[in-house]
Parts: C-alpha cells; structure tokens; sequence
C-alpha cells in the first residue's frame, strides 16, 4: 500500500496540478509583482527584489489575502543586500510585513540575503512570535546553527545537490528542516527528499514522516 504521507514542498513557484495528492505545496505570491492568490494552499509578500511606489496599495491587497484560508504563511519577504532598493526602504517593508504576520498570527517566509543580522535584529525588536522559515538556505552550518538555537526553520533548495551543504545536514536537528524546489522547475521535490534521507541514513519515508509533522506543527494543519 503506497504511503499516505505526501512530501512538502514548502515554497515554490510551479503550478502543481489541483489532483496532486503526493506532494502538498505552498506557492509564493508576490503581491508587488502582478502575482494573484487562486485557490491554491500559498505564501503572499512583498518581494525586496519589487519594492516600489505602490507598498501601501500592496500591503493593503495583503491585509485581504490575509483573510482567506488558503494564504499559509506571508512571504516571501525580507532584505537583499545585493540589489539596488535602499536597505533603510527594504527594512521599513519588511518590518511592515512581520508586523501583519504578529496580527494575523502567520509564519514567515523570509527571503534574506547577506542580511540575516539585520532580519532577526528585527524580528527581536518586533517581539515576533510566529514561526520563521528561512528559505532557500545555503550558507553554513555555524550559521544555520545559531538561526536553529533562535527557534527558526531552514528550508533548504536544489543547491544541496552538490553536496556543498552536507555539513548541515548531517548535523542539523530534522525537526527545524523543510525542503523546497523554489523556481527550479527541472527537479521534482522527492529528488531533494532522497538526496536528504540519503545523507542522514535513514529511509526517505521517516523523512517524509518528520517534514510533514513540521508543516503540520508550523501551518496549524
């Protein structure tokens, strides 16, 4: 009998078919980039990469989306150093969006690029309560180590694949771990799952059993 435990795609960009029982997904909507919540179980943020002029119409476009029972989690959201937005304008959106997530009591999805001290100096500051998923993390596991200590989620991608991160793995507590296929669309989510058990030693199924009694405990499921 084929097991009832569907992987978890915790953050996506791809359209997974309304029938697909296998996988339960959860599709960013970037709020400020012409992106529409369906009726698909979803993320929605205000991306740093399309800040602009219109965050306030946004954020109230946000606030709606809120209310409806398929919008998990807000996200992604966060702070890129790498792009050219003003940080002081990146922060004063992201700040605006945990604050959302503390009234509407949702987990964050962060996006967060060499900017981790100034994310969790504002989560600290906002005394944010919910669950945090750091997405798409690749960095090392000292790093990941102290997010871990801090009650934070790593949700890791495709990049693992080279085994450029198999230190963290190998080390990092499952019960803070999801994955996810982001905006790769040539690499299937129980690729990922294998690849994880495999390092771990342990069947891809307790995986899946450990993943999926995260998402439960993160998105009240």
């Amino acid at each position: 009998m084929a097991s009832q435990i569907p992987y978890i795609d915790l953050h996506t960009h791809r359209n997974y078919p309304v029938s697909e029982l296998e996988v339960r997904s959860i599709k960013n909507v970037a709020l400020n980039h012409s992106e529409l919540v369906t009726e698909v179980d979803c993320s929605v943020g205000l991306h740093p990469w399309y800040i602009n002029g219109n965050t306030e119409h946004d954020l109230g476009l946000m606030a709606n989306a809120l209310e409806r029972k398929q919008v998990l989690a807000i996200g992604e959201c966060g702070i890129d150093k790498t792009i050219e937005i003003p940080l002081t304008d990146q922060q004063s959106i992201f700040d605006k969006q945990v604050c959302l997530a503390q009234k509407y009591q949702k987990p964050l999805i962060i996006h967060c690029v060499r900017a981790f001290e100034e994310i969790v100096s504002s989560l600290k500051r906002l005394d944010f309560k919910e669950p945090v998923i750091f997405h798409g993390y690749r960095k090392n596991w000292i790093l990941g180590q102290q997010l871990i200590r801090k009650g934070y989620y790593l949700s890791i991608g495709q990049h693992c694949l080279n085994g450029s991160q198999d230190e963290l793995l190998q080390h990092i507590s499952l019960c803070h771990l999801f994955l996810e296929t982001d905006t790769n669309t040539m690499i299937e989510i129980n690729a990922l799952y294998c690849y994880v058990a495999q390092v771990r030693s342990i069947a891809v199924e307790e995986l899946k059993c450990i993943i999926y009694q995260n998402y439960k405990k993160v998105f009240n499921k």
